[in-house]
């Protein structure tokens, strides 16, 4: 029985304002993630380490952050190697039945986890005057959650194709300028597309187009642009439904942001990394660990991120497996 491997995000973004990343990261899920899960529960648990860089918008690390107007003399230097930890539990439902002639779930993603990367950026983009400043990432809370309720799958011999609609609700710890937040401040809708080709009985290759639009930023005029991401990846299936796979990411900012708070640079990103799966037992419990590492970084931070985690399902399996 060949089992699909479930990951949530190795870096579930807490982008905030001026210079702001947006919600959805690439190389978020694994390749087979893009599509409808097997009929029943599936509830993913993982804890997530990132070590991030901030790259200016030639693309150079810098510790210099060059204040959002254009034209302003004011810089601040910034700390470098922000370490960020977030705790992730989703939960994924398949359907029974088809809708549209096509698989259907649906998938909630709350996470807990300290300030990020992002809201480093948000609080040295955002703080007034010249020299060093410093935020505490001892504050936990509730970050942006996550909803996806319109998930759909179409089978077609060896190709499946999957679209998506969902969106990251405001509802994280957030206050304007603090360098405490967990949230952003603002809902973000994910538009996505994919398509997946299954090259042999372990071989399968897939590619998904995310468009995310985000909404203007409570308590600030600042409204991020929208952001488009190619993930592509290829794995390889094993025994007992192992799985061991590579994938990468092309993210790049359309458009210019919004308001005075507005960055008036692009920013874009490029990331590779693998994964591996074991079933402990199958199609019931099983681990998984992950690892990013982004390059080609412009107007944002960006370094590598790791993830271990469980997966727990409860599937209405046909009887006999």
């Amino acid at each position: 029985m060949h089992m699909r491997t479930l990951a949530a995000s190795l870096f579930i973004a807490c982008g905030l304002n001026a210079s702001s990343q947006g919600h959805y990261q690439g190389s978020s899920f694994n390749p087979n993630d893009h599509f409808a899960p097997p009929p029943g529960l599936i509830v993913p648990l993982y804890y997530s380490y990132a070590n991030m860089d901030f790259h200016n918008a030639q693309g150079q690390r810098s510790d210099v952050l060059i204040d959002p107007v254009p034209g302003s003399p004011t810089t601040l230097s910034i700390e470098q190697n922000v370490r960020t930890n977030a705790f992730i539990a989703m939960v994924l439902y398949g359907g029974k039945g088809k809708v549209l002639g096509a698989d259907w779930g649906v998938l909630v993603l709350p996470t807990v986890n300290n300030p990020t990367a992002n809201i480093a950026l948000d609080y040295y983009s955002t703080s007034t005057g010249s020299g060093r400043a410093a935020i505490s990432s001892s504050s936990w809370g509730l970050g942006d959650p996550y909803v996806q309720p319109l998930w759909l799958s179409w089978v077609k011999a060896k190709w499946t194709y999957g679209a998506s609609y969902g969106v990251w609700l405001p509802f994280g710890k957030y206050s304007p300028g603090s360098a405490e937040n967990v949230g952003l401040g603002y809902a973000s809708h994910n538009l996505r597309v994919a398509a997946k080709r299954k090259l042999s009985a372990a071989w399968s290759v897939s590619a998904a187009n995310t468009l995310e639009l985000n909404g203007r930023q409570e308590g600030v005029d600042f409204q991020e642009a929208p952001h488009n991401t190619l993930d592509v990846g290829g794995y390889h299936t094993l025994a007992k439904g192992h799985e061991v796979g590579l994938f990468a990411h092309w993210t790049t900012q359309l458009g210019d942001d919004q308001g005075t708070q507005g960055s008036f640079a692009t920013d874009r990103m490029f990331g590779v990394g693998a994964y591996g799966s074991y079933w402990i037992k199958p199609a019931k419990f099983g681990v998984l660990a992950r690892v990013v590492q982004n390059l080609g970084i412009t107007d944002r931070f960006g370094g590598t991120t790791a993830s271990i985690g469980v997966n727990l399902l409860f599937l209405d399996l046909p009887k006999g497996q």
